[in-house]
């Protein structure tokens, strides 16, 4: 079988292009520290980083991490969450799913030279198709990431990867149910869904056993994700990366969108608890 899974969607295969250009552009400006989310804010004095970390952590926190727990971490970007849940938990083992192939490399290679290959193993691969025993995982993550999945199917598989009781923790950005209409409107917008929507989608699978809103403390770091972002184009940006530059342009766009929703509350960030029936 093939190292590289093949994807089963045009739009999937267009994320997946986005996060390879996202990791080439965090690898040639030497970011040391690769995450690739908002961030969650729980003091005025802390860095861009700091927030970016404690999401993780918060999402880490709420699934009740067990030294003898198998994990499963889908969407996990260049990794960078995973070496922090490392350094910060234990647990039996690590199994991470992600649809670019850059990061999944990246990832495995720096597993390999932090001699935590081990524990921790990534995988290309979707979400919705997951490479793995039914009921061996005690828990499935997802930081920010489930709005690029095809819903239904993610928590469809989440339920069939997890051992009864096991946990699924997300950190997740819906549309406000008022924006219900925008769902219709293009297959991506559909993905994000809105928030009763998204809820029936799982509890076919999982009772509820916490939906926390984080908008409030989630856009310091969606507005400060722009500015960063601006900042690159105009410091970094060179016509032979035209590609990569252009795929983050349009993430500045899409993220002042989400920051201005955080604001107004039609766009939900929550961070959600389930438990699989």
């Amino acid at each position: 079988m093939s190292a590289y899974a093949k994807l089963d969607s045009p739009l999937t295969e267009f994320v997946a292009r986005q996060y390879d250009d996202f990791q080439f552009l965090l690898e040639d400006l030497n970011k040391e520290r690769k995450y690739l989310n908002y961030g969650f804010r729980r003091s005025s004095q802390d860095s861009y980083e700091t927030k970016q970390a404690n999401l993780c952590m918060l999402v880490f926190e709420a699934a009740d991490i067990k030294p003898d727990s198998v994990l499963v971490d889908v969407g996990f970007g260049s990794g960078e969450q995973d070496f922090l849940l490392a350094s910060k938990f234990k647990f039996k083992e690590l199994i991470g799913f992600n649809i670019a192939e850059s990061q999944v490399r990246y990832a495995n290679e720096r597993a390999k030279t932090e001699k935590l290959q081990k524990k921790l193993k990534f995988k290309h691969g979707q979400a919705e198709k997951m490479e793995m025993p039914a009921k061996s995982a005690d828990r499935v993550m997802a930081v920010e990431c489930a709005f690029y999945f095809d819903r239904p199917r993610f928590y469809k598989e989440a339920a069939r990867v997890l051992k009864k009781n096991g946990l699924l923790v997300l950190a997740d950005i819906t549309f406000h149910d008022s924006l219900a209409f925008l769902t219709r409107r293009a297959p991506d917008l559909a993905r994000v869904s809105h928030r009763s929507a998204n809820q029936a989608s799982w509890e076919e699978y999982f009772e509820t056993v916490k939906i926390q809103s984080i908008n409030r403390e989630a856009r310091p770091g969606a507005q400060e994700t722009v500015s960063m972002i601006l900042k690159w184009l105009f410091r970094h940006f060179k016509r032979s990366q035209y590609s990569a530059w252009k795929t983050l342009w349009n993430m500045a766009v899409s993220t002042q969108i989400t920051a201005l929703g955080f604001a107004t509350g039609l766009i939900h960030y929550d961070l959600i608890v389930l438990r699989k029936r």
